[in-house]
């Protein structure tokens, strides 16, 4: 394995939300944005592995729970407690503060955004108030006070999303329209664990929990083209195929979470072990290869195996945990990110690290155009064939590239 090409300190213990640009990182921390360099301080002669040059700070008042990059270098930041547009420099252009807590990242919609609050779903334009908003309560129960966000996307002109209790777990998948933000469909009540789009007019949705461990494809309309028994979290590769890790945190023998390369019809053509729990989606290359981590709470002698079965939280309970502020208590965990060609039936790892559950979201910066010979092969001025780019990921604070 080779050393990390660079690594930033994060302000953020389980830093839940950045943005990688060419030369900078964005990070949501419990102030509200911190801006760094991708690049050392020219003053200073340090390797390129410990990058980090502090550029700006964003006191918004409240943690950051998501980012959006935005028209001229902008970045839209979604605080506990509003929304906020700064500029390249981090000046505050526009923000408004929000009577519910805001519990998602901002979704670019249409000529807007969507802004999700424990209770609902706001679609908003020109900064002038919503033109929509849906009601979690109108699905889910007025009992409901506070809602879990599994996922929200735009799909053909809809609004798919997926919501639980944050007390019970218990939630639907719901389709909106997009113009109107009225319901369309929604799946009965369920452990919702997971959702993603799946190609035109069709998405994924997962139930973990209650008894149920289950995977389904649906279109826009609720028509069921597949169920599967087997859940976790997943993406699409760009051959229509799915690319799932599949686990269960209800016995010790769903420890090390499993690979699956699942057809558009639903059938397993790919199966292969991997290391530890996979707690964010993985990445998908456009030449088809997939990324993943696991995170593995390495065995204490002198501890109880109930430690490490199913009295621990699942990875996506610990995330909203902790964009919410509340301070689990994690250990430390062997994390492994894992690689699969394109082609291949054999996972590498690429990169280990010790830290906690790496709940950012795994993150592909295309390597930029070289202006002479690629050391690996290839023309002047164009990427190598086999060129990856950079892999970023977080271990729990510290945000970290490995070469692709």
């Amino acid at each position: 394995m080779r050393p990390p090409l660079w690594r930033v300190a994060s302000e953020y213990v389980g830093a839940g939300k950045f943005i990688v640009l060419p030369e900078r990182l964005l990070v949501g921390t419990e102030y509200g944005v911190q801006c760094v360099s991708r690049r050392p301080a020219p003053a200073k002669a340090v390797p390129k592995s410990q990058a980090g040059a502090p550029l700006w700070k964003a006191s918004l008042g409240s943690r950051c729970v998501g980012l959006m990059a935005w028209e001229n270098h902008a970045v839209i930041a979604a605080c506990v407690k509003g929304l906020f547009v700064l500029s390249e420099t981090g000046e505050q252009r526009w923000g408004t503060h929000s009577l519910k807590d805001l519990v998602h990242a901002p979704v670019p919609f249409r000529d807007g955004i969507l802004m999700t609050t424990t209770t609902s779903i706001h679609y908003i334009e020109e900064w002038n108030g919503p033109k929509w908003r849906f009601d979690f309560p109108e699905l889910l129960g007025t009992s409901v006070e506070q809602i879990r966000l599994v996922n929200l996307f735009e799909l053909d002109g809809h609004i798919v999303a997926g919501a639980v209790d944050y007390d019970s777990g218990i939630g639907r998948v719901l389709v909106l329209d997009g113009s109107t933000g009225r319901k369309q469909w929604a799946s009965d009540p369920g452990p919702i664990s997971d959702l993603f789009p799946a190609g035109q007019a069709v998405f994924v949705w997962c139930q973990t929990g209650y008894g149920k461990f289950e995977t389904r494809m649906t279109r826009l309309d609720g028509h069921e083209i597949w169920q599967r028994d087997f859940a976790g979290l997943g993406t699409v590769r760009p051959d229509g195929s799915l690319a799932m890790v599949v686990g269960s945190n209800e016995s010790p023998t769903w420890d090390d979470w499993e690979y699956r390369q699942v057809s558009p019809t639903g059938k397993v053509e790919l199966a292969l072990k991997g290391t530890g729990r996979c707690p964010v989606r993985p990445l998908v290359r456009k030449d088809g290869a997939v990324y993943f981590l696991g995170s593995v709470l390495p065995m204490d002698l002198g501890g109880s195996r109930v430690d490490y079965t199913s009295f621990f939280a699942m990875p996506q309970e610990v995330l909203y945990q902790h964009l919410m502020g509340i301070r689990t208590q994690l250990p430390e965990y062997d994390v492994t990110l894992h690689r699969l060609r394109s082609g291949e039936d054999a996972l590498e790892v690429i990169y280990q690290v010790s830290g906690s559950f790496s709940f950012a979201d795994l993150q592909l910066l295309p390597r930029p155009a070289s202006h002479g010979p690629h050391p690996h092969g290839g023309s002047p001025g164009q990427p190598a064939p086999d060129e990856a780019g950079e892999v970023v990921l977080c271990d729990g604070q510290d945000i970290i590239a490995v070469e692709g």
